[in-house]
């Protein structure tokens, strides 16, 4: 059985021998160093990387001072080979409306963690998140599902302590932040920006938050026009030169996000039934996602379509609530990359100023009635339809059937 320490009183009660501290540099991250080092714990602060071109020199600095071990991995080849590629097959959009973000890194960086601790023979794995976070389940039900023999330290769940508190201890022993009201957690597949200003919805909304899309105003006055080709349901190619997945989503969050796309703002349900308000922009997956599902619509029958669509949300909906690793959740990944074998083709969009709009469709497995040119309207000549009209307004007709209308 998994041992859970929720509070930082908890902690102290029962303070772990070895932690893996999931760690970036931050305000809680460091606190927390700073208390685990009082309770003379070994602490090795693991910071992992996804799509940073270079380790923090600040967390390792600062996880030095505090007497922990700093190990920097950097796991991007993995995040693009086998999660970000579980978005596009699903269409993962939080609630139908804005790409998922933190949703695809938690579960790996709790991977991640696991393999570290059984390194070093840790025998807890820490993380900050809080109980207005939906990465404290995406973190510890990825560690719990990876191995059992692990203890999770989940302190901030329980102890909701200020941030202004947590600053004044760490500049007693010569630590500080620079000044920053806003929260900000970012992949290569999206940047997602809370508090602050953005912490009510009611609030208007505060643009200068913005760093990887331009502003319509500013957006440039000609649109650009671009080609995606899938092979199995993933992009492999853009403007038909064949690019790695990594290589294609870092050029579509430049291109899309110079012509204003990819913006959102939604709030985010909570385990605790409150929602917490969330901005984010995600270029490349706006593209990436609407291309996927001009192409799925192209190829799937309308029975599939609507079955792969109830997968895709179930799916969307499991890893979001930190099922990533779930018997459910890997079962549907499974059914989904499955059922996206024939997604292949090339979708062309035009991008200006926000919008995205199709502009072609070409699959080799497409069902559109055009591909079958005149074989197609012959083969309908020779069909019966007074048949097919009886038998597909039966109900209709035996349901009114007495009707004075």
């Amino acid at each position: 059985m998994h041992r859970f320490i929720t509070s930082l009183e908890e902690l102290a009660e029962h303070p772990p021998r070895h932690l893996i501290l999931l760690y970036s540099g931050g305000v809680d991250g460091t606190y927390l160093l700073q208390r685990l080092q009082e309770l003379g714990t070994t602490v090795t602060a693991l910071n992992v990387r996804i799509g940073d071109p270079e380790p923090s020199a600040t967390a390792a600095a600062q996880a030095r001072l505090f007497g922990a071990r700093f190990v920097d991995v950097d796991v991007t080849d993995r995040f693009f080979a086998e999660f970000a590629p579980a978005a596009v097959h699903a269409d993962a959009l939080y609630q139908e409306q804005f790409p998922v973000g933190s949703t695809l890194t938690r579960p790996l960086m709790a991977q991640t963690a696991v393999r570290v601790a059984r390194e070093h023979g840790a025998d807890v794995i820490g993380h900050t998140a809080t109980y207005m976070q939906n990465s404290a389940i995406r973190l510890s039900g990825s560690i719990a599902a990876l191995d059992p023999g692990i203890g999770i330290a989940a302190p901030f769940l329980g102890s909701d302590l200020p941030r202004e508190a947590k600053l004044a201890a760490l500049r007693d022993v010569g630590v500080s932040f620079p000044e920053g009201i806003h929260s900000i957690d970012a992949n290569p597949w999206a940047r997602v920006i809370e508090c602050g200003s953005l912490e009510s919805p009611e609030n208007r909304l505060d643009e200068s938050v913005f760093r990887w899309t331009r502003s319509v105003d500013e957006a440039p006055d000609d649109p650009v026009e671009i080609a995606l080709t899938f092979e199995g349901g993933l992009p492999v190619a853009l403007d038909d030169e064949p690019t790695a997945f990594g290589d294609l989503v870092n050029r579509l969050n430049e291109l899309a996000g110079a012509h204003g796309v990819g913006r959102s703002s939604g709030l985010e349900d909570t385990p605790f039934g409150v929602k917490n308000h969330e901005v984010r922009e995600a270029p490349a997956a706006t593209v990436v996602t609407k291309a996927h599902q001009v192409l799925a619509n192209a190829v799937y029958t309308a029975h599939e379509h609507a079955v792969r669509g109830g997968i895709a949300r179930e799916w969307t909906g499991t890893v979001v609530q930190g099922g990533w690793f779930s018997l459910l959740g890997e079962s549907l990944a499974k059914a989904l990359a499955d059922l996206d074998q024939p997604l292949t083709g090339t979708v062309r969009l035009r991008l200006h100023k926000g919008t995205l709009t199709v502009l072609s469709v070409a699959s080799p497995n497409g069902l559109y009635y055009t591909r079958l040119g005149k074989a197609f309207h012959e083969s309908m000549h020779e069909y019966s339809y007074t048949p097919w009209l009886t038998l597909a307004t039966l109900p209709s007709r035996l349901r009114r059937f007495g009707d004075p209308e």
